[in-house]
């Protein structure tokens, strides 16, 4: 099915490429401020408000793009009865920070690796010691400028609706469209079904829609829907997101890399090149294994670790002699490879973007940097929470893969992580046992992101709850 993309929000299908971006977490202290600020938002007055971006085609960028989460507590906020939010998945019900808490089931369980530093109890946003959190509005813009003229507008709304900025975050590209560590970012994502544009050359399946977006008789690849029984007056071509703060460890990264390589005496951007599984200029190990490229655009993602039926003569990497099996961008998007199971499956949206000053190495800080965004699935639960869960951080029993976890995101022992890759030469295989942990979260939501539709269903429901209240108190009654 056709998705409607004038009632999807940007960003899920195609992404905006914002140069800014910055993140406002509210909260509506009642139903009547929730929906006046969703009715505001999808008014279709971009003169008095900043409106929520669609997905539908654009010949010229837009100016900005605005995107609308809520929390189960939002929804709650909205005036959503118990019955219609018990339709919602657990794992967005319960939240981050509770999912994130869940007792370890054996020794080496870690659940999402959110513990030690990483635990919810240091989280500046979305954790115990926080501010609720009800709306996650989500602006991108082209300029520092143009960030500060769409936020005046959404602080003005949000004062005259009566809404609390509980906390904001902002976010700059840098150059090259890199991420702290020096890796180009944004390379791979998955190609949905019915996504505007030119698809990419890709050796990846389209992925059905249904992975994506609820509801509108959309099929996923279990072959049914993930809108279950939440109303397709609220649900339909809706999606839902883990909002993430990930701070990254720049300094310990870089001096990791120096000492391995001199250790093992390879050049450290091969190092760094085979934690990743592409090299900082985003060329792929598996096509370019000694050198970093080049490799064109059109043809960065045509590869895979092994033959397919489609691709019989493709390189085989079955043991990663190019790219490591632990390599990050291995474990986390194996395609066509059974070594995680079922092959081209578990695929996310990622939507982040660098925050905090660019590392200079000749002059290292403890300035805090890192990358914020959202991680857009149609089910948490079966998409990013198991991504991080077992593939992240479980010991999979796999050769060069037990007894590790994710060299970039996996929550490392403090004795220090392990990570196995090969060389051309005839040496055994290199082992570092000394991995250290690079990224911490430091705060992180559960947010579902309705259709436009959906939005305007709340924004009413909202007013109605507010009323039905009202009328209420006037008569001297319980609401």
């Amino acid at each position: 099915m056709t998705p409607d993309l004038a009632d999807i929000q940007a960003n899920i299908l195609r992404g905006y490429r914002a140069g800014h971006a910055r993140h406002f977490a509210l909260s509506a202290p009642t139903p009547a401020a929730a929906g006046a600020l969703l009715a505001a938002v999808t008014s279709g007055d971009e003169t008095a408000c900043p409106q929520v971006t669609t997905a539908a085609p654009w010949t010229h960028k837009p100016a900005y793009c605005l995107n609308v989460g809520l929390t189960s507590a939002g929804l709650s906020a909205c005036g959503v009865p118990p019955a219609m939010l018990a339709a919602f998945p657990l794992a967005f019900r319960q939240g981050s920070a509770a999912r994130s808490s869940l007792p370890p089931t054996s020794p080496t369980d870690v659940g999402l690796g959110d513990i030690g530093t990483s635990a919810p109890g240091r989280w500046i946003l979305g954790g115990p010691a926080t501010g609720a959190v009800h709306l996650l509005i989500s602006l991108g813009t082209g300029n520092a400028p143009a960030l500060e003229d769409r936020s005046r507008q959404l602080r003005d709304q949000f004062a005259a609706d009566a809404i609390v900025e509980v906390f904001h975050h902002d976010a700059t590209a840098l150059p090259g469209g890199a991420v702290h560590f020096g890796y180009k970012d944004g390379i791979s994502q998955p190609w949905i079904d019915g996504t505007p544009g030119q698809r990419p050359e890709d050796l990846q399946p389209t992925v059905p829609t249904g992975d994506f977006l609820l509801g509108r008789d959309y099929r996923n690849h279990y072959r049914g829907n993930f809108l279950a029984a939440i109303p397709p007056v609220l649900g339909d071509n809706g999606t839902y997101s883990a909002f993430r703060i990930l701070r990254q460890d720049v300094e310990a990264f870089e001096t990791f890399l120096a000492l391995a390589a001199e250790h093992w005496k390879l050049p450290p951007e091969l190092m760094a090149a085979k934690l990743l599984g592409r090299w900082r200029n985003g060329s792929p190990l598996v096509l370019t294994p000694d050198a970093p490229g080049p490799v064109s655009e059109a043809h960065i993602n045509a590869y895979d670790y092994a033959p397919t039926a489609a691709h019989p003569v493709f390189f085989d990497d079955d043991i990663g002699l190019r790219c490591p099996i632990g390599a990050h961008m291995r474990r986390l998007n194996p395609r066509g490879a059974l070594v995680m199971g079922q092959p081209h499956s578990r695929r996310i949206v990622r939507r982040g973007m660098p925050y905090g000053p660019v590392f200079d190495p000749l002059h290292p800080d403890h300035a805090e940097r890192g990358l914020v965004g959202h991680f857009i699935c149609g089910d948490i639960e079966s998409q990013f929470e198991f991504i991080q869960r077992f593939w992240v951080n479980q010991d999979l029993a796999t050769s060069g893969l037990r007894g590790t976890r994710d060299p970039i995101l996996g929550a490392q022992p403090d004795s220090g992580g392990r990570f196995v890759m090969r060389s051309s030469d005839t040496r055994d295989p290199i082992i570092l046992d000394n991995l250290p942990r690079l990224v911490e979260t430091r705060g992180s939501l559960y947010c579902f992101l309705p259709g436009i539709g959906g939005l305007r269903y709340l924004a009413s429901l909202s007013a109605k709850t507010a009323s039905a209240a009202k009328t209420a108190n006037a008569a001297g009654e319980a609401p």
